[in-house]
């Protein structure tokens, strides 16, 4: 493990712990420790599964479920929680399990995806402890990061009919929605497609619109989320300069799928014939995004 990450990686953990612990301000159970352990268990215990069966890509499989099990977790240590959490845990279980379901479904039987097969060979013999860190406790601080706004609006939303902030949540819940339904429309369109064997590239429905239905639909999630959220800072629920920090959850997202994700998967969409005039008519992720 080379110097640069042995910086790093406390670093990113400090990071998760001062989120966790609002600013250390709260280091008891009252704060969102709770969902930061057990994603770590998790994730372990993926990782020792991963292990066995000499398959680091079941890393993906999990992801989604990571988020579903820190929102229940958070909602069972929530003391009051209100109408609004209920509906981010329901919204996120539904995410979350579709995710892995078609995740599961897609690769079961398969070998170790390519990316996870080809560090294998550069990890050689300790390939075991580099992807514990590198792909298994990183992927779960970005999992707990990104979900942490949301487990702060489960633990600590106050949440009043009468308030006239809820017309915010409303808001961003309906973003949320709107994101959903892009991953699930996309993501069923791209699977009619393939089904089609046409050997073409998908350049139809929201497929039109954006390069990447699915990736725009999940930013659109954690954003709607997030501005969910929004009216606890004006109503002494959390810091206000905490939560404004936790704009770092939907923009982390956003930049794994622009600057890591997307480009690994138009890479290989380059195959396809339609593919540089496809990419010069439709904006890569955000419809009223730059084309080309």
């Amino acid at each position: 493990m080379d110097k640069k990450r042995l910086i790093i990686y406390p670093i990113l953990f400090l990071i998760t712990l001062l989120i966790a612990t609002q600013g250390f301000t709260n280091v008891g159970f009252d704060g969102l420790l709770i969902p930061l352990i057990f994603t770590f268990i998790y994730f372990t215990i993926i990782f020792l599964i991963a292990t066995a069966i000499k398959n680091n890509s079941i890393v993906d499989i999990g992801w989604g479920m990571g988020f579903v099990i820190g929102s229940w977790l958070t909602l069972f240590v929530t003391d009051e929680p209100t109408i609004v959490s209920y509906i981010v845990v329901g919204f996120i279980t539904v995410w979350g399990v579709r995710l892995s379901a078609r995740l599961l479904k897609r690769n079961y039987g398969k070998p170790e995806d390519f990316r996870y097969a080809q560090w294998r060979k550069e990890w050689g013999d300790k390939v075991v402890l580099i992807a514990f860190f590198r792909v298994f406790m990183v992927q779960g601080i970005i999992n707990f990061i990104v979900g942490s706004a949301s487990y702060s609006i489960i633990r600590f939303n106050d949440f009043s009919l009468d308030d006239a902030s809820q017309f915010v949540v409303y808001i961003g819940l309906l973003i949320a929605l709107t994101g959903l339904l892009f991953e699930v429309i996309g993501d069923e369109q791209l699977r009619q497609h393939i089904n089609q064997k046409s050997g073409k590239l998908l350049q139809t429905g929201l497929w039109s619109v954006t390069r990447h239905p699915n990736y725009f639909g999940e930013i659109l999630i954690w954003v709607g989320l997030y501005i969910t959220g929004i009216p606890m800072m004006f109503t002494g629920d959390v810091n206000i300069v905490y939560y404004a920090i936790l704009i770092i959850s939907p923009l982390i997202m956003s930049l794994v799928l622009i600057k890591i994700s997307t480009p690994l998967l138009e890479k290989n969409m380059e195959k396809y014939a339609e593919w540089e005039e496809y990419k010069k008519r439709v904006p890569m992720i955000f419809p009223w995004g730059k084309k080309g």
